[in-house]
């Protein structure tokens, strides 16, 4: 067993033999149930309510002291920012200017940023960072762009209704994929232009160009490859397999609470897990750092957050909170994390409704 293995078995072990009934405690210190083991492999300590540290359990009123506006991203790098309200799709800079670039319902960076994928209902677009149109294609219920290869030789998978196709970035040679492959899918980093998909209960990883299916395996979930295309992340409402390239499984993590999102940081086979115990504003979630052994809280609050997205160079993780109407920027390293606030009023949907912003996935590489 190498090192990793042993590391990952480490945390799997602390995750399967958590307490089962862990002391009630009051809300403003309350702690999710089913990491206590984790917790107390780091030594994780609960502090007073109110404290601008990480670790509290904070009130869904948000972090005291927020910026008011989203000045500058921490780190470098770009961020695309989609509205599943329909409100549209912004591109972020470093330095806080955002640009709207349309009414689409989705969007992904190509790789290394040069360009986004973009979808309506029934149109699939290639633009450039500022809006312009690269190139579109009519598509019935376009939806869940995907795009991957080298800086001149690219791929996007996309689900047109239930079918999965594939397009060349210069918007040729589309094709079927597979009738009832739409759903989770994801470019494994590297060379050649694999993809991995659902296929009912069944994940499948087919080299698109060979049209050669490289592996089958049992389950479903969402999937995530890591940046080296070594490990394949597996989320489900209350556990993640990591595989290895080859399909085998590599660890497993079972959970009580519900497992919202999951990670990987980049350049590293450590996870940030989204979890959520209960319902509504008391529901109580939390955002840990799990890998090398160990595993951390990075932050807890009542509510709910939205979507995590980790920063390129891996150092910050956003998380947002849609019921305190702020973004956190936290980073991976001890230390403090930076809060913005009014994000619904930067990204403003359409009529009244508070947008669900969508950025996981979407922090992309410095232009």
């Amino acid at each position: 067993m190498t090192p990793e293995e042993r590391a990952w078995e480490v945390v799997r072990l602390a995750f399967e033999e958590r307490i089962p009934n862990p002391r009630r405690t009051s809300p403003s210190n309350k702690v999710l149930l089913g990491v206590i083991a984790a917790a107390v492999l780091v030594g994780a300590v609960i502090s007073p309510p109110g404290r601008a540290v990480l670790g509290d359990l904070r009130e869904s009123v948000g972090v005291e002291h927020a910026a008011p506006a989203l000045f500058t991203l921490p780190a470098p790098g770009r961020l695309l920012v989609v509205s599943a309200e329909g409100g549209g799709a912004w591109v972020v800079n470093a330095d806080g200017s955002r640009r709207r670039l349309g009414d689409f319902q989705d969007a992904r960076w190509s790789p290394h940023g040069l360009y986004v994928v973009a979808t309506r209902r029934n149109e699939l677009s290639a633009l450039e960072p500022d809006g312009d149109e690269r190139w579109s294609l009519a598509r019935r219920d376009v939806s869940e762009p995907r795009w991957t290869g080298s800086r001149t030789d690219t791929r996007i998978a996309y689900c047109s209704g239930s079918a999965l196709r594939v397009v060349g970035g210069n918007g040729v040679g589309d094709r079927l994929l597979d009738a009832r492959g739409c759903g989770a899918t994801a470019w494994r980093p590297g060379p050649r232009h694999v993809l991995t998909y659902a296929d009912g209960t069944v994940l499948v990883t087919e080299d698109v160009d060979a049209r050669r299916v490289l592996w089958r395996h049992e389950g479903s979930g969402r999937v995530e490859w890591s940046t080296d295309g070594r490990r394949l992340l597996v989320s489900s409402p209350h556990r993640l397999d990591v595989l290895g390239a080859n399909g085998r499984t590599f660890s497993t993590l079972r959970f009580r609470e519900n497992v919202l999102g999951a990670a990987f940081a980049p350049g590293s086979h450590a996870l940030a897990v989204h979890l959520r115990a209960g319902e509504g504003e008391r529901a109580a979630s939390e955002v840990r750092l799990v890998g090398a052994g160990a595993s951390r809280r990075l932050f807890a609050a009542t509510g709910a957050f939205g979507d995590i997205a980790w920063s390129p160079n891996g150092q910050w993780l956003l998380v947002a909170w849609p019921s305190a109407n702020q973004w956190l920027f936290i980073p991976r390293a001890r230390g403090r994390l930076r809060a913005v606030g009014n994000i619904s009023a930067q990204f403003p949907p359409r009529g009244d409704v508070r947008p669900m912003l969508l950025v996981a996935g979407r922090w992309c590489c410095p232009p």
